[in-house]
C-alpha cells in the first residue's frame, strides 16, 4: 500500500532513501537545507520539517547532526499527527534517543530506531541493511516501504537495542577503514600496482565490505564526493567510546584510530570521504599527493 511519506535530510543516505520511495509509488515529501537534493530525488518540496510531519504517514529522519535531529524532532512531535511513524536512521547517544522516544509516545507518535549500514551507493541502489527496534505493529505497518531502500530490513527488540548494534558495527567500520589505509601506504612505500593490490585484496581473506567501497578513493588518492563524510566518523567517535565507557568495555583498537581521525580534520578534509584518513599516513611516511 502506497504512503505519504517524509524525508527530512536528503544527503548520502536520504537522497536515496528518497529516490526508491518515489521509484516504489510512495508520495514523498522531502525537507533539506540545499532543496536542490529534493529535487534530484524527484520529491516534493516542503518548506520545513514541520511540513513533512503535518503531510506524512511515515516521515524518514536522516540528518547529520545533534542540533538538526532536536530540531526535526520537535516539528515532528509539535505538527504531526497522532499515529505517525518516524523511522530515525541517525545515530546519535542512546540518553537523547530514549527521552526522544518517550517525548513523541506522549504525542501519539511512533519513533522507531533504524540505523542503517552502507552509504550512498547503497541507499541509491535500495541496497542498505537496516536494523530496526521499537514498536512492533507500528513496525508491521511501515515495513514494505522500507524495503523499497534496503536489502534486509530486521526487527531486533525494544527500543535503542538497534543502536547498540549499531555502535558496535561502527566501532569495527573506523578500526578497518585506519586499517585498509595503513595496506595501501605499505603498498604504496612498496612500488606496488594499487589496483593490482586491490584485486588481490578483493580475493583474499583480508576482503571487507570497508576496502571494496573505499578501495578506488584509496587508489586515486581523491577523497571528494564522499559516500561517507569524515565529519560522520568523528561524529560517531565521541558517542561510541561514551557508550563504551557506560558499559565498562576497553576499547584499545577504536581508541587508537581516534588521532589519525582527528589529523584529517586538521588538514581540513571533514566533508571529504572519511577515506581520506590515508592522507595523514601518507603526510607521515613523506609521500604526500596532494
Amino acid at each position: 500500500m502506497a504512503l505519504n511519506t517524509g524525508v527530512i535530510g536528503l544527503g548520502n543516505i536520504g537522497g536515496g532513501v528518497a529516490q526508491n520511495l518515489v521509484a516504489a509509488g510512495h508520495t514523498v515529501i522531502g525537507f533539506d537545507l540545499k532543496p536542490e537534493r529534493i529535487t534530484n530525488a524527484g520529491a516534493q518540496e516542503a518548506v520545513d520539517a514541520a511540513q513533512v510531519a503535518a503531510c506524512s504517514d511515515m516521515v524518514v529522519l536522516a540528518v547529520a547532526s545533534l542540533p538538526a535531529w532536536r530540531a526535526s524532532l520537535a516539528a515532528i512531535s509539535a505538527n504531526g499527527r497522532r499515529g505517525l511513524i518516524v523511522v530515525d536512521l541517525c545515530t546519535f547517544p542512546l540518553a537523547e534517543k530514549e527521552s526522544a522516544h518517550h517525548e513523541l509516545a506522549r504525542a501519539g507518535i511512533y519513533l522507531l530506531d533504524c540505523p542503517v549500514s552502507g552509504a550512498r551507493p547503497q541507499a541509491e541502489a535500495g541496497e542498505l541493511a537496516m536494523l530496526v527496534s521499537g514498536d512492533a505493529d507500528a513496525f508491521s505497518r511501515v515495513q514494505s516501504a522500507l524495503e523499497t531502500f534496503c536489502r534486509s530490513v530486521t526487527h531486533v527488540g525494544e527500543y535503542g537495542v538497534s543502536t547498540k548494534i549499531k555502535f558496535v558495527i561502527n566501532l569495527m567500520i573506523s578500526i578497518q577503514n585506519l586499517a585498509c589505509a595503513e595496506a595501501f601506504l605499505l603498498a604504496r612505500k612498496a612500488g606496488l600496482d594499487l589496483q593490482q593490490m586491490a584485486n588481490a585484496v578483493m580475493d583474499s581473506a583480508a576482503y571487507s565490505k570497508i576496502f571494496e567501497i573505499r578501495a578506488d578513493k584509496w587508489i586515486s588518492g581523491n577523497y571528494d564526493d564522499p559516500t561517507a563524510e569524515l565529519a560522520i566518523q568523528l561524529k560517531d567517535k565521541d558517542i561510541i567510546r561514551d557508550f563504551a565507557a557506560s558499559v565498562r568495555s576497553p576499547t584499545p583498537l577504536f581508541d587508537a584510530t581516534i588521532p589519525y581521525y582527528i589529523a584529517a580534520a586538521s588538514q581540513g578534509r571533514t566533508e571529504q570521504d572519511a577515506a581520506s584518513i590515508l592522507a595523514v599516513l601518507e603526510a607521515m611516511a613523506g609521500i604526500p599527493r596532494d
